[in-house]
């Protein structure tokens, strides 16, 4: 619930802010995010996913992953003011000058709250961040719309992102009754350090890998481009980011204690990837088939040239939430360091993708994601070939039915836009239903495994609310 009102209004808000701002102010932020993401992930990419990790952490532990954070935070944050000048030179951008002093603002606002995000994580407390996420995702927006209506143009987007990191934060330490103590020792992180510093080199290597693009684009093509990049890469995400932060939420808890049953594991993994991929694999199949559309309706006109780039990157997406669970029980192993040297293998042969597509232009950089999309999917389910005895030809055979449903999906979804001619937003008021129908007709038709199962646990669930007794 939380994933999915938070993701939602997010979501809702930007599609307003598209319409209200141009494409090179979706750009500018772009750069700024990189930098903002870079020094968060230094700070916390390892520490906190150790925190959930681990089980049976002290307040010692967690007061001085508290403590080196925050402290951190504020280091960073000067790097980010000082390299400012510097930045905005090299992309003839000025605005960028102030912006990096709002950047490391975010930085030590998100900093504040990471400690108790890790702990209610590990302790499933799902309502309370629900409650949090939602409230600060309001706050922000409301915040956002109102600048960018005002006429404040690209800091309409910088004053979304400080009110949401502070307001996240904020409500983050009303929720959760953990506080750390004054006094600390950086000793006490030895055992924290010894799971998450490696994890911490994985997660650098992934956001300089993915967001490294806003440098490479705003650089060689300009921040309009990089706008309109980023709202195509970002709208393919969505959907898939949703189905992988519920599925994040609850992996590595739960997983964690199971991960010396082989068999239990395996089962929770075949289940997981296949009510994932259940939704995700027609949603990623409709983006590519019909992305003219979906930008038009969502955006408006000037985000038409972002389409194409929707259109490639919806097939690069189709395995995103395989990725997701792998790398999870690969984490709830505890095996660290051959997460880090996965992470290495997969951005190495990413980044040489990276520079032959860009050769090719914008295009080219997109269709450089689809290849590295399917290599990381031999690397990631590789990791478990070997330990789970279900590797990528295993997972990929047993969703067989839903690419075979989907692929008849995206061709009547691909006639019916062809010949029926409509407008826009009625196009899609009409082929959704339609294409819905196929998709699952066709999988309940062929009585496709993932789709009984989830229909099962549907049923399940209402029988279940259902007998509930009535509220007296």
């Amino acid at each position: 619930m939380d994933v999915m009102a938070r993701q939602g209004v997010q979501f809702v808000t930007s599609v307003i802010l598209a319409r209200l701002l141009a494409p090179s102010d979706f750009g500018i932020i772009a750069l700024v995010s990189f930098f903002s993401s870079l020094a968060q992930v230094l700070l916390q990419g390892g520490l906190s996913t150790a925190l959930v990790q681990r089980h049976d952490t002290t307040r010692a532990e967690e007061s001085a992953a508290f403590w080196v954070n925050l402290i951190g935070s504020v280091a960073l944050a000067c790097v980010l003011i000082g390299g400012a000048p510097a930045i905005a030179a090299f992309y003839q951008q000025p605005v960028l000058l102030p912006l990096m002093l709002v950047a490391g603002a975010q930085v030590v606002l998100t900093s504040a709250g990471a400690v108790h995000a890790a702990l209610l994580s590990r302790e499933l407390a799902f309502r309370a961040l629900a409650k949090v996420g939602i409230a600060s995702s309001l706050l922000s927006g409301a915040v956002g719309l109102g600048a960018a209506i005002s006429g404040a143009g690209v800091w309409a987007l910088a004053a979304q992102g400080t009110v949401a990191a502070a307001a996240y934060s904020a409500g983050l330490w009303l929720v959760s009754d953990w506080r750390p103590t004054l006094r600390f020792r950086i000793s006490e992180l030895r055992r924290l350090f010894g799971f998450g510093a490696w994890l911490s080199v994985a997660s650098i290597l992934d956001v300089v890998y993915t967001q490294g693009f806003s440098l490479l684009v705003g650089k060689l093509h300009g921040v309009r481009e990089l706008g309109l990049y980023n709202r195509a890469s970002s709208t393919q995400l969505l959907p898939s980011t949703v189905f992988s932060l519920i599925i994040s939420r609850v992996a590595l808890p739960l997983f964690v204690p199971r991960v010396d049953d082989r068999d239990a594991t395996q089962r929770g993994m075949r289940m997981a990837i296949g009510f994932a991929m259940l939704i995700n694999v027609p949603v990623m199949v409709g983006l590519a088939v019909i992305p003219h559309t979906i930008i038009e309706v969502l955006f408006g006109k000037q985000w038409i040239p972002a389409a194409p780039i929707l259109g490639i990157l919806a097939i690069g997406g189709l395995f995103y939430p395989m990725h997701v669970i792998n790398l999870h029980v690969l984490l709830a192993q505890g095996d660290s360091q051959k997460f880090l040297r996965i992470e290495i293998a997969k951005k190495a042969v990413g980044i040489v993708l990276v520079v032959i597509g860009s050769i090719f232009g914008i295009y080219g950089l997109a269709w450089s994601q689809v290849l590295a999309s399917a290599v990381s999917l031999l690397f990631n389910a590789g990791a478990n070939s070997r330990s789970l005895q279900y590797g990528p030809g295993r997972q990929l055979a047993d969703l067989a039915g839903v690419f075979c449903c989907s692929a008849a999906m995206g061709a009547v979804t691909w006639v019916a836009s062809r010949y029926l001619l409509l407008a826009p937003l009625a196009e899609v008021a009409v082929i959704v239903p339609i294409s819905a129908a196929t998709y699952f007709g066709c999988g309940f038709v062929l009585r496709i495994r993932s789709f009984i199962e989830a229909w099962s646990v549907v049923m399940i669930l209402l029988k279940g609310r259902g007998s509930q007794p009535a509220a007296a």
